[in-house]
């Protein structure tokens, strides 16, 4: 009987803690966003590569938001969902995009001539990058289906 109270005194410490440190994971979460957008607040003019760097800070700071959410629902004791991280996966692949685009697009402008020898591997990359976001949109439709088929 001493054992088993043992034993759920100790698991009621160890839940108290791994709560607590998910709270300061989601602190810390925050705070990166609040960081990220100061940053692209304070950089933003007309200047083009400074545009293109603040629309990646504001994708950065929504995929912290959105790893946000799972610590979130874990704090709430709510069942875990693979959704947010479909979500970061598209928003990352997108942000990639945009930042190939910029460099290709800046590269394009300092080569005169015949341009990159590697000028395959823009393509390339920007292919990838797009498969990989129809396959976590494909993703999150199943699973939205499924969680649809879940509820009825």
């Amino acid at each position: 009987m001493q054992s088993s109270f043992l034993a759920q005194k100790l698991r009621k410490i160890i839940i108290a803690i791994d709560d607590l440190m998910h709270f300061c994971v989601a602190l810390v979460l925050l705070v990166c966003v609040v960081l990220v957008l100061a940053r692209a607040v304070t950089h933003l003019d007309s200047d083009l590569g400074n545009i293109l760097h603040t629309v990646n800070d504001v994708l950065l700071a929504l995929i912290f938001l959105e790893i946000l959410w799972p610590v979130v629902r874990f704090l709430r004791r709510a069942p875990f969902k693979l959704n947010p991280f479909l979500y970061v996966g598209i928003m990352s692949s997108t942000r990639r995009i945009l930042i190939i685009e910029a460099e290709h697009s800046v590269m394009n402008r300092a080569v005169t001539g015949e341009g990159s020898a590697l000028a395959w591997q823009v393509p390339l990359e920007l292919g990838i990058n797009v498969g990989v976001i129809l396959v976590l949109a494909i993703a999150l439709k199943l699973i939205g289906e499924k969680a649809d088929d879940d509820t009825h």
